[in-house]
């Protein structure tokens, strides 16, 4: 049985799948992060795992049925991700795995794990390659999870020690070295690393040290703080809803779950000469501070610490994300694409242009990678752009496509395009108020402006003269 698992280790495929696994993740991913590099480790993943797995319980079938549960339990729920992420961080250091349903599409590639067990090669050869493979097995399938993690820095709690001012942050590369304080002696001016640990659970509210009377505290989810006026609470400092709103999406990272929340999360009060300092921990935007002659400012990250002119200025233009005008390009062509179908109204037609619309997806998304370009990605759309263009032109001419429908389809795309990219631009300029009403704004006008086009080719299309009747032979008329 031993022998048959490490057979199983040393066949051809697997050999080539270690090596494909061992390029993508320690090469490949580092260039092109993206969906191909990361598909391609679970379809190599999937096939090195099985025999490896079997060389502990030497059962092939319920390896092959482990490794599929497992995968599934990790790609479809958080706390399958947690674990495998724990796991990976204790065997092989910091390490993170994210749940994404859309990879259990690598699924089948453990049919393929099966069918190596299933036939076998030269038995001396198979054992000689398994006996050097095994270690470089292990290593590339823990090189999936390994990777220097930086996460955003946020101020989540701030208090008053020894006299300081000490701001609690999270954040940071996992690899490096971890500071969790930033401090200052002089109300806020200057910041140094401060080794000493804060409380973890932050203080909603606080008061003037010798004034019980003088309190403030912040306002949930809000970038925003009170303070007690004869009694009552009136706002002392705060940001618009709609500038908190740009400021999240300044501080948005590309990784969902990486993003840290904008908002006042802790409050301390220090007595200090001259009045008091009050200083606020505002997440991933830094801290508010009101110094001694009640002014407010927000400090932004800086090197050692905050810094005033280091703040995101709630004047400069709002930065929407990146995929946006991709997004209205595929939009754009999408709205094309549909109303030129119209015309057409054949299948072939409409298989061509979904095969182009993918291929232009694919070129964009390989040729805007940090580094270079990802091959994968535009090798494919090498093949399916012109496979693409020249089967919708071929399915076109057959279906007698006409010179106004394609002038219709044309402005429907032009027009698509900048209906898309207007509702960001406006809340960019600060003339939208949330980013949320510049993305249905954006959605709803694109659908308007494709389903007008589709209409209008329609309509074109009713006035088309109806063909001739070709009389029957059996036709008495004739």
């Amino acid at each position: 049985m031993r022998n048959s698992a490490l057979a199983w280790l040393g066949h051809p495929l697997t050999v080539i799948a270690v090596v494909i696994l061992l390029l993508n993740d320690h090469v490949f991913k580092p260039l092109w992060p993206g969906p191909v590099t990361g598909k391609l480790s679970d379809l190599t993943g999937l096939i090195v795992a099985p025999p490896l797995l079997n060389l502990f319980i030497c059962r092939p079938r319920v390896s092959i049925l482990l490794t599929g549960a497992a995968f599934t339990l990790v790609k479809t729920t958080a706390v399958g991700a947690v674990l495998a992420s724990e796991a990976w961080t204790l065997a092989w250091g910091p390490s993170r795995v994210l749940a994404d349903p859309t990879d259990l599409i690598a699924l089948p590639a453990l049919y393929a794990a099966w069918w190596t067990c299933n036939r076998p090669g030269a038995r001396a050869v198979r054992l000689a390659r398994a006996a050097v493979l095994i270690p470089v097995t292990v290593l590339a399938v823990a090189a999936t999870g390994q990777a220097d993690i930086f996460r955003p820095y946020s101020a989540h709690a701030v208090d008053v020690v020894d006299g300081m001012i000490v701001v609690s942050i999270r954040g940071g590369s996992s690899m490096g070295p971890r500071v969790t304080s930033f401090a200052s002696s002089d109300g806020g001016n200057s910041w140094s690393s401060w080794a000493v640990p804060v409380p973890s659970d932050p203080r909603a509210s606080a008061c003037v040290p010798g004034r019980p009377d003088r309190c403030y505290r912040i306002v949930p989810t809000r970038l925003k703080v009170e303070e007690s006026r004869n009694g009552r609470w009136a706002t002392a400092w705060e940001v618009s809803p709609s500038g908190q709103d740009r400021l999240t999406r300044a501080h948005a990272t590309e990784i969902p779950e990486d993003t840290e929340a904008v908002a006042s999360l802790g409050i301390a009060i220090q007595k200090f000469s001259g009045g008091y300092v009050v200083v606020v921990a505002n997440g991933a935007d830094g801290i508010a501070l009101r110094d001694t002659s009640g002014a407010w400012r927000r400090l932004g990250w800086a090197e050692d610490g905050f810094d005033y002119s280091s703040a995101v200025p709630l004047t400069a233009p709002g930065r929407y994300e990146d995929s946006v005008p991709m997004a209205a390009l595929l939009a754009a062509l999408a709205a094309g694409l549909v109303a030129l179908g119209c015309d057409v109204r054949r299948f072939g037609f409409a298989v061509a242009a979904l095969t182009l619309w993918v291929g232009v997806w694919l070129f964009y998304t390989g040729t805007n990678t940090p580094i270079l370009f990802n091959p994968f990605a535009v090798l494919l759309a090498v093949v399916l752009v012109p496979v693409g263009g020249v089967s919708m032109m071929v399915s076109a001419v057959r279906g007698g496509i006409r010179i106004r429908a394609w002038a219709i389809s044309t402005a429907t795309a032009a027009v698509a395009y900048y209906v898309v990219m207007m509702p960001f631009s406006a809340w960019s300029a600060g003339w939208l108020g949330y980013y949320s009403l510049a993305s249905g704004l954006s959605i709803a006008l694109g659908i308007a402006v494709a389903s007008a086009g589709a209409l209008a080719v329609i309509k074109l299309n009713t006035r088309r003269p109806a063909p001739r009747l070709q009389p029957h032979a059996d036709d008495p008329d004739q």
